[in-house]
């Protein structure tokens, strides 16, 4: 009997880097393999100034081309009257009905248009992911939509999609399935059922399903490899045709690169259809190392006299626990924002090895700044840290010797209050493809020359060389040994805009290098 074959859909993450959405549908199961923002593709239309209407909900991202138009697959609720009837006709229109989000790990270019999808779609990743989620949505702000956990209902009035009243609609939570692991700690589930807010919380539990698991006629396994951001993940889907591996990110120079390798091992065991892998940084031939960059920090910081300000990317825990380390060994305490103490206490709620419990950890401070309105969830955390723990600008400014101050772009106004005179500043962040993007280092260059920072690490592209960053991408000599390890048939490379180096593969497997919006088949 003839066997139908499986379809892989690629609407974004070819031909760029972030914003992976592919659909992989085998007979009746169709599932998406992330589904992240394109912030480059957005960062043409929209700024921090001029954003999607939340208004019109998911139409004007359709119109741009930004979203696919996969009827059924979105929230009712920001559906504009007549969004349908516009793009019945549009050549990738089409009604589908999704079986589940595969989530490799919680960077918003692999996860941020979560925002759209109906709650009804199940997403399904691992549970430091999963409440690293929540951690970004409870404490997010500004103009784009970060519905990503649970969602505020709207309503049409005045032909308008406006929020809902929170007296009577409460926040609808979203269905996360927990990979990996076969029971979910009790702090984990507290953490996810509560809201710091006046709107209520329609609760969806988190809901674990094993280290194998099935989604209709598909088999899943998750294994836990070493990115930038604590909780990344690759997973496999058997199919009709046999195994597919998706990479999502990941990296060999990080303080977790036995779990990559790990990986590799088990995945090549499955012996393949198809690989799909990122290739962010394959004309890196020799990666700085985590390593690398903790034991160049602590060098600088050893011999600091005045202030120190580390500026690395979010939620990228492990250059924060490389300077939590650094602040012990050197006598200084290491000063975080709400929002990092906030992540940190997501982290411990998970049981995240190696992350310290903020609340315990006397090397941590929590950084007090100067507001007139502070949001629900800031206040309950403030009243729960101890008053012993918490360091103003004053403080700060008496014995500027005394801290590291992990402050990046948008908590510079905090040097007007702390009056630094010198001091020295580490740019340690990451390579982002996400919000930073929108960063202009010249700003950030001002503000370091105006306060008479010394700066180490580089500004702009050629930050890697400088020693004081690692990337949280795997390197073109780990890409060879990840693809001779797993043997794929097939080789399909994204999150890359180098496809060029694939094609030295072609004597080993096929190379298929997927456009956008195109759809592949495979077959056995």
């Amino acid at each position: 009997m003839k066997t139908l074959p499986v379809y892989l859909t690629f609407y974004d993450g070819a031909d760029c880097i972030g914003g992976n959405k592919i659909l992989l549908e085998d007979g009746e199961t169709s599932l998406f393999l992330d589904f992240g923002t394109n912030f480059k593709a957005e960062g043409m239309f929209f700024d921090e100034f001029l954003a999607p209407r939340a208004t019109f909900g998911f139409y004007d991202l359709l119109c741009l081309n930004i979203l696919p138009p996969l009827r059924g697959f979105y929230r009712s609720d920001l559906e504009y009257p007549g969004v349908w009837d516009k793009f019945s006709s549009h050549q990738l229109y089409r009604e589908a009905e999704i079986s589940g989000v595969l989530l490799s790990h919680a960077h918003f270019d692999h996860c941020g248009h979560f925002s759209y999808i109906s709650e009804e779609v199940p997403i399904i990743t691992g549970l430091t992911s999963a409440l690293i989620c929540k951690a970004l949505q409870d404490t997010g702000g500004g103009n784009r939509l970060q519905e990503i956990c649970y969602t505020t209902p709207r309503e049409l009035k005045d032909g308008l999609l406006q929020t809902a009243h929170y007296k009577t609609s409460p926040f609808k939570q979203r269905k996360y399935h927990i990979a990996g692991t076969d029971a979910i700690p009790e702090s984990a589930c507290e953490f996810w059922e509560n809201v710091e807010s006046s709107r209520g919380l329609e609760c969806c539990s988190l809901k674990s399903c094993g280290s194998e698991f099935k989604i209709r006629d598909l088999t899943i396994r998750l294994w836990p490899v070493d990115h930038s951001i604590p909780g990344a993940c690759a997973f496999g889907i058997k199919t009709s045709e046999g195994w597919i591996v998706y990479t999502g990110d990941l990296r060999l120079h990080g303080k977790n690169a036995a779990l990559t390798r790990r990986f590799f091992e088990e995945a090549s065991k499955l012996k393949p259809i198809a690989l799909i892998c990122e290739g962010t940084h394959p004309g890196t031939q020799k990666p700085v190392t985590e390593k690398e960059v903790a034991e160049n920090c602590f060098d600088v910081v050893k011999k600091a006299r005045g202030l120190v300000v580390a500026d690395f990317g979010p939620r990228n825990v492990e250059r924060l626990l490389s300077f939590l380390d650094i602040a012990g060994s050197t006598g200084r305490q290491l000063v975080l924002t709400a929002k990092d103490i906030y992540l940190l206490e997501a982290l411990t709620a998970a049981g995240e090895k190696g992350v310290p419990n903020p609340h315990k950890d006397d090397r941590i401070m929590l950084y007090i700044k100067p507001k007139a309105r502070k949001e629900k969830w800031e206040e309950a955390l403030i009243c729960r840290f101890n008053p012993s723990k918490m360091v103003s600008a004053e403080d700060i400014k008496k014995e500027p010797k005394g801290y590291i101050l992990c402050f990046s772009y948008y908590d510079f106004h905090a040097f007007l209050d702390i009056e630094p005179q010198g001091g020295t500043y580490i740019y340690s962040s990451s390579e982002a493809y996400d919000e930073e993007m929108l960063i202009d280092h010249n700003r950030i260059k001002n503000w370091i020359d105006y306060f008479g920072f010394e700066l180490y690490g580089t500004l702009g592209r050629d930050r890697e060389r400088s020693g004081f960053h690692a990337s949280g991408h795997i390197h073109g000599a780990g890409i060879e040994e990840m693809v001779e390890t797993i043997e794929p048939k097939v080789l399909i490379p994204v999150h890359t805009q180098d496809k060029e180096f694939f094609k030295r593969f072609e004597g080993t497997c096929k190379v298929i290098l997927p456009e956008r919006s195109k759809t592949l088949k495979l077959l056995n």
